[in-house]
Formats: structure tokens, sequence, C-alpha cells
């Protein structure tokens, strides 16, 4: 996984880029090939903004989440990315699994009739 860190208006320290690039490297399940993952954060008033933004192929995923506390907002990010890309997984296997049903039918259908 490539993990890509771009603080606004903030600093962060290295332990910061350690635990995010860790709990973002849970989320490499969902993809084939190895993502590319941008993390922002940005500090307005007295709330951070965090923005990820992963590529695979052809596949994006943006998500956005705003907190009081940078740790608990990056834990709220990761599981809405978990969420949304479980959803995003279940769909395509559903599909696939309904592409190959009809595929099995007409296979089935056309040899009974080739043998008689």
């Amino acid at each position: 996984m490539i993990f890509h860190l771009q603080p606004v208006h903030v600093h962060l320290d290295a332990g910061f880029a350690d635990i995010a690039a860790e709990k973002f490297s849970r989320l490499e399940r969902f993809f084939p090939d190895d993502p590319e993952v941008y993390l922002i954060v940005k500090k307005e008033k007295f709330e951070f903004i965090l923005e990820a933004k992963i590529q695979c192929r052809k596949t994006k995923t943006f998500m956005k989440t705003r907190s009081n506390n940078l740790n608990a907002g990056l834990d709220e990010l990761v599981d809405k990315l978990k969420n949304s890309l479980s959803k995003d997984h279940d769909r395509r296997r559903h599909k696939k699994g309904k592409d190959s049903i009809k595929n099995e039918v007409y296979a089935f259908t056309s040899e009974s009739e080739t043998k008689e």
C-alpha cells in the first residue's frame, strides 16, 4: 500500500503517520492490487477535518469526517471506509454470482439439447 499524508494548518508527528498507515493497511483486503491512499488532515478552528481518497486501478473511493479529537476522527474515517468498501465488495460479488448462475443455466440447457 502506498500511503500519502498531507497536513494542512496542523503539525503532526511521525507517530501519527505510522498509526494512520497501520489503520489504513487493514483495508487492503478489499483491493486486488496495492491501493494508493491519500490522507489530508485539516484544522479549522476547533475541529479536525480528515479526508481520505483511495485509488486502485479504476476504482476511487472518497470519504470525509469531522471530529474534535484527531485519533477518534481517524478511527471514524477508517470505519466509514470499511463499511463503504464492504458494501461495494458485496455488490460486486453478488452481481458476479447472478451472471455465473445465468451462464450455468444456459450451458446446462444447451448441453441437454445437443444430447438428444
